[in-house]
């Protein structure tokens, strides 16, 4: 990888929460909350899923272009939460300011191109319609978690607009 794209040095705040600030200043919060309540139909899986969010935390005045690196450390704390083969990740895209398609394509982009464990973690996506607002999003899974499949049927269960 190439060394200008190698992660962010991350503050683990608990097992949950992470923090890094990049070469900029610009200071983000990364961290999991429990997406149980949207499983209950499912409750041997509903603890084991997790949304994922990236916060930017504070912005310098100046800001200089792009930063890859934020994606890269966006995958490798997925990537390493994930690694425990035991939980499943949903992120949901904020649609609220009118970007929520341009954030969906660049975090399913990060996971494509991004090293790390990224290659052992699969993607499903499903977006949903409610009334006149898209919501885009994505389940992250591991590969080799032996509740791949059930993560999955209970994901598209959830995000099924017919239903």
């Amino acid at each position: 990888m190439d060394s200008n794209l190698q992660p962010y040095r991350r503050l683990r705040i608990n097992d949950l929460t992470y923090r890094f600030t990049t070469d900029n200043g610009d200071s983000y919060k990364c961290f999991f909350l429990s997406f149980a309540e949207y499983f209950a139909d499912y409750p041997e899986l509903a603890p084991k899923f997790y949304s994922f969010n990236l916060e930017l935390v504070n912005k310098p005045a100046k800001h200089k272009g792009i930063d890859k690196r934020i994606g890269a450390t966006a995958v490798k704390i997925v990537g390493d939460f994930l690694n425990s083969e035991i939980n499943a990740v949903v992120y949901v895209c904020d649609p609220s300011d009118g970007k929520g398609l341009t954030r969906a394509r660049k975090f399913k982009s990060w996971f494509k191109y991004y090293e790390h464990s990224s290659h052992q973690i699969l993607q499903v996506t499903s977006d949903i319609k409610i009334e006149n607002l898209m919501l885009y999003t994505v389940l992250l899974v591991h590969k080799k978690n032996k509740l791949k499949k059930q993560f999955i049927d209970a994901y598209l269960d959830l995000t099924d607009e017919d239903k």
